[in-house]
């Protein structure tokens, strides 16, 4: 089986963008709405809970990952999911062209944080399902990626060496 790419089918909730977008960052934007709709001025989007040490965790791994939420510090808010663990991770990211080199270190770090928390051996996590949405915020491209942690991984790979072959073809 080999990863399923979806372009532009997806669009990021509003306010999970960041305001400013650096070309060497790898932004987690927040992939849950709010539960309740009763507070209408809470309309925050939401990280889920296992997404709140992760960019710390990138940051401080080898190589050192530039790797920011895109909601700043204090205006943050988490959702805990109190079920089994899901069957697919899912993880939203906007970079500002595909072509960032950060993006595959960034998808690896994750499966192996979610490798460590959930017990499994780093060739096993490769394996398990994952889910990962990317916006491209220079020409609001979407691509929404899912399969088995290796082959997401692979499918960045091709989409990476794409954007850089677009980057070559203007210039």
């Amino acid at each position: 089986m080999t990863a399923r790419i979806t372009e532009d089918e997806w669009t990021p909730l509003p306010g999970a963008l960041p305001g400013q977008i650096s070309d060497d960052i790898v932004y987690v934007i927040p992939t849950r709405t709010p539960v309740s709709n009763d507070d209408e001025a809470d309309k925050v989007p939401r990280y889920t809970d296992q997404m709140r040490y992760f960019p710390r965790e990138a940051r401080n791994s080898e190589p050192r990952l530039p790797v920011e939420f895109s909601i700043p510090s204090g205006s943050r808010k988490f959702i805990s999911e109190y079920s089994i663990d899901p069957d697919v991770w899912a993880l939203g990211l906007a970079v500002l062209t595909m072509s960032n080199d950060w993006l595959i270190f960034v998808t690896q770090a994750f499966i192996d944080m979610r490798g460590r928390a959930q017990g499994w051996a780093p060739e096993q996590a490769q394996q398990l399902p994952l889910k990962i949405s990317i916006v491209e915020t220079k020409s609001s491209r979407t691509v929404e990626i899912e399969g088995k942690g290796s082959e997401v991984i692979e499918a960045i790979r091709e989409l990476n060496v794409k954007g850089k072959s677009k980057g070559k073809g203007k210039g």
